[in-house]
């Protein structure tokens, strides 16, 4: 590692999200080029910067900061360039020359403790006097909060939310409880939290500190599928986590319910809940109970000649058990078609929405994620919406990181009808947030695959729905969409059942290539892609073929593919633009994927008719490519697949990572013409019968499964997923049995 001292002379480009800053360092007669972290750096600073010399492909010559300490100038020519730098609104360069000239090496300490004596400069007012003296000090102490948070591995972006909360007060906060940093609204890890604490001084035993472990479990629990944590299992991870005992674990437990952060419920003690998710699933649990009833219009015993009628006219013949499930759902206030890939999900819904318009109802069509909602607008001939498109989402101007529907019990949606599609992703506070807009007398009709893998966020609510056994359920198990010719949808059923498919037949569409050892599946992968299927199946490896692998790591994990694919697949060449951003480069041509909602983020559309449409947010899971860099504005542009175009600053790349291969529950509602799963090295909790399933049935026209046969056959062995806690079905039982 290189050491620099020196002077900052110009700042070219800084991210004030993440610190990430590009400027030029005088040192001695020579101007260097650092690039790094260095959040609220400023021009005249003094920097004792640590890293590397590199060389980029476009810039040249640089310095990457690993490290780096800054002081606040003493000469007079630095102290200039720093007030004029631009972080004090209206103090120009000949204002800090003035300003400097009049009070020289006293100037910062005038500024920071006498601010109303610049009033003694002639053009400066006695309240432009303290308002520069105000964001002088506001930008010292958010200086102090980065310095003292980035000493502990912290990055700037939590720094900012740290001063947004807390302001002034931001590091006397810190100092007072440092675990108040691991709260959602700031979300730092406990280990941070930890680090921070021990080093000034805290007990290992204060009992904040045991709260907050506490609250870091039951959060972590819900990021992977839980409504609750079970008491006994929260106390135990405590103790491993905090090495405290015990009797202090459930005395600082007991404290969180007393100040009424955590619930527990007389029926159900050992069920540990935050207050968001206990309240929507007592919020569901009624509103489905108000909404279940059967319905007795008149014109429902003409049900069989409107069934007639329809597939005379669409040339189609339904089976007893389809027409069973449209007449289930014409006539009750809520029930559930559940069916496998090609049962006919699709015809139902098409065969409901005829019936209801031609009564007169409003019907509304709906799916969880963007492309779910495209491809049953596809199939379906009928707009769909995304369920936060429906509900008119927006975002909080304290917290632009969480939804806010304009549709609520306030504002509800007005439809008579209302089918979900894909209903096995809906989480319970996506439920919540839906049946909070229901109108009180609507149908509400949920369609989709109980088999597939559950929901990315909290509960299990089909599922639940399903089992409490509270309403009317019809399951498809004829399968009608299927060639003669295709494997994939056969295929599916078999693994489904705990059967091994039928793999690798003559000019067939599901076939297994045995690999053993992670190069040797990753290489046959990235050769699938690359040339053996778009020669053999002429699919384009950009727009029809998809990687889905169970895992994000390891050497056949998400990350690792996406590397490999991307230097086959879009290599670099001369003159290309690219960026890089967080540790990756980002092409023109590349396929990527959002990672996070942004509910704030523009984009454009072109209609069918040509017509310019204007809309804001982009969701975790929507695909798409990378259509232009522009290095002068500092935009990518990605243009998704539902030919959504959005431009994002540089600042803004931390919401993308490639996605010419993505993770099984990221592909779920979506489907692509080609899918190859790397099947080695999968970790014990991802084997399991559901996962396969789910990957297997993203594909329409191609399936390819790489890696060990062993591991095949105990992923359709394995029916037990992970388990994952959910009050939903036992409230809707209860409540039920009360009625």
């Amino acid at each position: 590692m290189d050491t620099i001292i020196g002077v900052i002379k110009s700042i070219r480009y800084t991210n004030e999200k993440n610190g990430y800053t590009v400027c030029d360092l005088k040192s001695g007669q020579k101007v260097v080029t650092l690039v790094g972290i260095m959040p609220l750096l400023a021009v005249g600073e003094n920097l004792e910067a640590t890293g590397e010399f590199v060389q980029h492909a476009e810039y040249g010559r640089q310095f990457r900061v690993v490290s780096c300490q800054r002081r606040i100038p003493t000469r007079e020519e630095e102290m200039k360039e720093y007030l004029a730098g631009g972080f004090i609104k209206g103090l120009g360069p000949s204002t800090a020359e003035k300003i400097v000239e009049t009070f020289g090496e006293q100037t910062f300490e005038i500024m920071k403790n006498e601010p109303y004596r610049l009033a003694e400069i002639k053009g400066i007012t006695p309240e432009k006097a303290l308002m520069f003296g105000q964001a002088f000090m506001e930008h010292e102490n958010m200086r102090g909060v980065v310095m003292l948070v980035q000493h502990y591995g912290v990055s700037a972006a939590y720094a900012s939310k740290i001063w947004k909360i807390f302001g002034p007060l931001a590091e006397s906060e810190i100092r007072r409880n440092p675990y108040r940093l691991a709260e959602p609204d700031i979300g730092l890890s406990f280990q941070i939290c930890d680090r921070i604490a021990f080093s000034l001084g805290f007990e290992p035993f204060y009992k904040e500190r045991l709260k907050t472990a506490l609250l870091f479990l039951l959060n972590a629990s819900m990021l992977n599928g839980h409504s609750y944590t079970l008491r006994e299992e929260l106390v135990k991870k405590g103790m491993k986590l905090t090495r405290a005992s015990q009797e202090l674990l459930l005395d600082a437990l007991d404290a969180l319910m007393l100040e009424g952060r955590i619930y527990a419920e007389r029926q159900y003690p050992d069920r540990i809940y935050t207050q968001e998710l206990i309240e929507a699933e007592r919020y569901c649990t009624r509103k489905l109970w108000a909404l279940n009833q059967e319905r007795e219009e008149s014109w429902f015993k003409d049900c069989d000649r409107l069934l007639a009628e329809y597939e005379a006219s669409h040339r189609i013949i339904m089976d007893a058990i389809q027409k069973k499930a449209v007449k289930c759902a014409l006539s009750q206030g809520v029930s559930v078609i559940t069916g496998g890939p090609g049962t006919g999900k699709t015809t139902i819904i098409k065969s409901l929405i005829h019936i209801f318009e031609a009564k007169g109802y409003s019907v509304i069509l709906a799916a969880p994620t963007g492309r779910a909602a495209k491809r049953i607008s596809e199939t379906s001939g009928y707009e769909a919406k995304t369920i936060h498109r429906l509900l008119e989402v927006g975002y909080s101007i304290e917290d632009n990181e969480k939804p806010h529907f304009m549709r609520d019990e306030d504002n509800p949606l007005t439809s008579d009808v209302i089918i979900i599609d894909e209903a096995s992703m809906i989480d319970i506070l996506l439920l919540h947030a839906l049946l909070k807009a229901f109108p009180p007398n609507a149908r509400l009709i949920l369609v989709g695959d109980a088999d597939q893998l559950p929901s990315v966020g909290p509960g299990k609510v089909l599922a639940d729905i399903i089992d409490s056994g509270c309403f009317p359920v019809v399951k498809l198990e004829t399968i009608f969409r299927q060639s003669e010719q295709s494997l994939i949808i056969t295929n599916a059923h078999l693994i489904n059942q705990g059967l091994i498919p039928a793999i690798n037949q003559e000019e067939g569409d599901f076939f297994f290539i045995q690999k053993l050892g992670s190069d040797e599946v990753a290489g046959c992968v990235v050769d699938l892609c690359h040339s053996i299927i778009p020669e053999r199946f002429g699919l384009d490896p950009f727009k029809d073929i998809q990687v889905l692998s169970p895992m994000r790591k390891g050497d056949v994990g998400v990350a690792h593919l996406n590397a490999l694919l991307q230097d086959r697949l879009n290599p670099y060449k001369e003159g290309m633009p690219q960026k890089e951003a967080g540790g990756v480069t980002f092409r023109l041509g590349d396929r990527v994927m959002q990672i996070r909602n942004d509910y704030t983020l523009p984009w454009v559309l072109t209609d069918e008719k040509g017509d310019w449409i204007e809309g804001l947010g982009v969701y975790n899971g929507d695909l798409g490519l990378i259509i232009d860099i522009d290095m002068k504005s500092e935009l990518l542009t990605v243009r998704f697949d539902d030919q959504r175009t959005c431009e994002y600053r540089f600042d803004q790349l931390d919401n993308l990572e490639h996605a010419y291969a993505i993770t099984v529950h990221k592909s779920q509602g979506s489907e692509f013409p080609a899918v190859i799963i790397p099947l080695y090295g999968v970790p014990k909790a991802l084997t399991c019968r559901n996962l396969l399933y789910t990957a297997v049935t993203r594909a329409k026209k191609l399936v390819v499964l790489v890696g060990s046969p062993t591991t095949m056959e105990e992923m359709i062995r394995n029916i037990n997923e992970k388990e994952r806690f959910s009050g939903l079905k036992e409230r809707l039982c209860e409540t039920g049995s009360q009625a």
